[in-house]
């Protein structure tokens, strides 16, 4: 049996930003959220750390993350098996605010 995993995988274009002051700003959500032992969903990914030359995870509580992205999470988390065959989604913010 495969293990079931939440992953986060998607886009999501600032173009409330764009609207502003002509600029394009994107942000990339590729990661899981697992379940923390009082219940709380945690968003985990994977950045480069410039200081150490290293790849860590950083883990935030979702309910801690901004307003846009703990919708987009609500919205478009999918159930994926081990392999992580989730399927891209790409949104402008204003859909998320």
């Amino acid at each position: 049996m495969k293990k079931e995993i939440k992953v986060v995988y998607g886009l999501i274009y600032d173009d409330e930003l764009n609207k502003r002051m002509g600029l394009n700003r994107f942000y990339h959500l590729n990661g899981d959220i697992e379940t923390d032992a009082d219940g709380n969903e945690i968003y985990i990914c994977s950045r480069w750390n410039e200081e150490t030359k290293q790849i860590e995870d950083v883990a935030e509580r979702v309910d801690n993350l901004s307003v846009a992205f703990q919708r987009f999470i609500e919205r478009y988390t999918q159930i994926v098996d081990c392999e992580r065959n989730a399927k891209f989604i790409g949104v402008n913010l204003s859909e998320l605010v």
